[in-house]
C-alpha cells in the first residue's frame, strides 16, 4: 500500500480523532502550542490547499523542517524564522508533526477540506515520523546559501525570486516596506548586484562564494 492510501485509510479510532472545519482545527492547534514545545515536522505536497492547515502559528522558538514538492511550495515566513527547508517531488499528503507526538493531516489528502486527523497514537506517530524522516534524508535543499547571509534576508531574496514587489515581500513577512528597501538595498551593494532579479540569481547560483556551486 502507498503511503497516501495509507493515509488515506485512516479511521477514527483510540488516538485518531477527526477535527471539521477550520476553526476547530486553529483551535485544537492552539491548546497544542499553548505548553512548551521544541519542533515542528511540516510536509507540504505543491498542490496543497491552505485553509485547513496552511501555516499554523508556533512560538518563534520552536525548531521547524519545511519539506515541499516544489520551490514555490515554501512559506516564506518559515524561513524568515530560520527554518531548514527541503524539496522533494511526489510528497504523499499534508502534514503538521509537533514533538514527534502529535500528528496533523488531512482526512482526505485529495480534499483538504473535509476536515483532519488528530493523531497521537503512539504506534501511527511513530510510523509517520518514519516516513517524515525518511522522505527528508531523500530531499534536497532548494538553495545553498551564502554563508553570512540572515534567515530573513533568505526570505526576502527568495521571494524577490518569485517576482514579487517590496510591498508584497512586506506583506508576506508582516514587516514593513522600508524595512525590505533598507534590506535589498544593502544585499544589492554586498553583492553588487545591478537589480533585484539580479540579486536573487546571484544568489541562488555558484556566482557567489557559498552559493549552489560550493
Amino acid at each position: 500500500m502507498s503511503e497516501a492510501a495509507w493515509l488515506k485509510s485512516l479511521r477514527a479510532g483510540r488516538g485518531v480523532c477527526p477535527l471539521f472545519g477550520a476553526d476547530a482545527v486553529v483551535a485544537r492547534f492552539a491548546e497544542i502550542v499553548s505548553v512548551e514545545r521544541s519542533e515542528r515536522l511540516v510536509m507540504m505536497p505543491a498542490s496543497s490547499q491552505r485553509p485547513v492547515l496552511g501555516t499554523l502559528p508556533m512560538p518563534p522558538d520552536v525548531r521547524t523542517r519545511w519539506l515541499g514538492s516544489a520551490s514555490a511550495s515554501h512559506d516564506a515566513r518559515l524561513i524568515a524564522a530560520g527554518a531548514e527547508h527541503r524539496i522533494l517531488p511526489g510528497l504523499p499528503a499534508k502534514m503538521v508533526i509537533i514533538d514527534r507526538a502529535v500528528v496533523m493531516t488531512p482526512i482526505d489528502p485529495e480534499d483538504p477540506m473535509k476536515g483532519v486527523w488528530q493523531i497521537t497514537a503512539e504506534p501511527l506517530v511513530r510510523a509517520l515520523v518514519g516516513m517524515y524522516q525518511r522522505l527528508w534524508g531523500q530531499a534536497a535543499e532548494p538553495v545553498r546559501w551564502p554563508a553570512g547571509l540572515s534567515a530573513r534576508e533568505r526570505a526576502v531574496v527568495t521571494l524577490l525570486a518569485e517576482g514579487c514587489t517590496d510591498q508584497t515581500v512586506a506583506e508576506q513577512l508582516g514587516l514593513s516596506r522600508r524595512t525590505i528597501a533598507y534590506t535589498v538595498a544593502n544585499l544589492m551593494a554586498r553583492y553588487g548586484a545591478r537589480s533585484r532579479f539580479h540579486l536573487a540569481l546571484l544568489l541562488a547560483t555558484s556566482d557567489v562564494p557559498g552559493g549552489r556551486g560550493a
